[in-house]
């Protein structure tokens, strides 16, 4: 829920605010067809350098991988306008030789823009063209804080020169007063558990933005069997370290999936609410539009944004019928997913518990 409020305090919510109303009454709405989508979630690489332990992409993944081109960006971008565009896909994006490109426009035409980095190509020169395309949030993938656990992980990397380019791109944001946010992202697993607290003190000392964590989940043919079998004694020393840390650090913390798992609380997903089918449209590099990005292998394909307009895939029958099932309740790999968007549902409960506006509602 904390990145949400990051979004909103990057003014787009003010600067778009009847896109954003709109966005707001279809996610309340919840109907089978849904207006232009808030969110634009575009696979700019399904190649990468690394092979890390918890990836698709070092567990069978039977698609085809490649780049994202410009110009098939630019179709789908053009027919969405999005107010927040994010290029996180399962590869590294700065294998991406148009990947400056495709933040600079996506800026220039008023969106919000995130990528996701491993950081092991960020030379002096990619970190000045990084910063000068001006994304909003910068997402650092370390994974560990100690060599044993990183290199454990993140399988090619070499941990020094990582941290090594993690504070060069830290100190040339600084230097030119660029107004990118810079976060760090760690997938928590046995084998970097003990790492979080350091981490997040690690992060604080950098003066990077924000630590953002999510427990590991099962990605494609990738089910992570054992991944987050850790000792209760361990998951209560972290939980209680991190609660001594969260009056100490100045900067921010998105950890919410992992402070539940920590304190026992991870339940069944099943009645959980989600809401991206109503505001975010997902693409592979090569346009295959897919619910969302668990679904990384195209488990669920619902057509091709490249070969059709984007919101005839957006509305067509397919996604329609995944959105009524996601009203009745989860199913699939859906329910191994973190995501639990019931604080939106609480939110706008008065509403739907109020005679007549509870009508406009297909979730009453």
């Amino acid at each position: 829920m904390s990145f949400y409020a990051e979004i909103i305090k990057s003014g787009i919510v003010f600067r778009r605010p009847f896109r954003a109303a709109s966005n707001a009454f279809q996610v309340f709405r919840s109907a089978p067809k849904a207006g232009k989508p808030f969110m634009l979630k575009f696979e700019s690489s399904a190649i990468c350098n690394l092979r890390c332990k918890m990836c698709p992409l070092s567990n069978g993944l039977s698609r085809k991988t490649g780049v994202l081109a410009f110009k098939n960006f630019k179709k789908v971008y053009d027919e969405l306008t999005p107010c927040y565009l994010n290029l996180t896909g399962i590869g590294e994006p700065l294998l991406n030789p148009e990947i400056f490109k495709i933040i600079e426009y996506a800026r220039k035409k008023g969106s919000l823009v995130k990528m996701d980095t491993n950081a092991t190509l960020l030379t002096d020169e990619k970190i000045k063209k990084l910063i000068d395309a001006d994304p909003t949030f910068l997402s650092v993938s370390l994974d560990g804080i100690t060599k044993e656990s990183y290199n454990s992980i993140r399988r090619g990397a070499n941990f020094d020169d990582v941290i090594q380019n993690l504070k060069k791109l830290v100190k040339y944001r600084n230097k030119v007063n660029s107004k990118t946010k810079i976060h760090l992202f760690l997938v928590l697993q046995k084998d970097n558990v003990l790492d979080l607290p350091e981490f997040i003190r690690f992060g604080d000392k950098l003066g990077i933005d924000a630590v953002n964590s999510t427990i590991v989940t099962p990605l494609g043919k990738n089910k992570n069997l054992g991944s987050l079998k850790i000792k209760e004694e361990d998951k209560k020393r972290i939980k209680e370290e991190i609660d001594k840390l969260k009056g100490k650090i100045k900067i921010s913390l998105n950890i919410e999936s992992v402070y539940n798992f920590l304190t026992g609380k991870v339940e069944t997903m099943q009645d959980k609410k989600c809401f991206w089918p109503w505001y975010q449209f997902s693409l592979t590099w090569d346009g295959y539009v897919t619910p969302c990005c668990v679904l990384c292998d195209n488990e669920i394909v619902l057509g091709n944004a490249f070969k059709e307009n984007s919101m005839k895939v957006w509305n067509n029958q397919k996604m329609q019928q995944f959105r009524k099932q996601m009203i009745r309740q989860r199913a699939g790999l859906c329910l191994t997913c973190s995501v639990d968007e019931s604080f939106i549902y609480n939110k706008f409960k008065p509403f739907y518990k109020t005679p007549l506006i509870n009508l406009l509602s297909y979730r009453r």
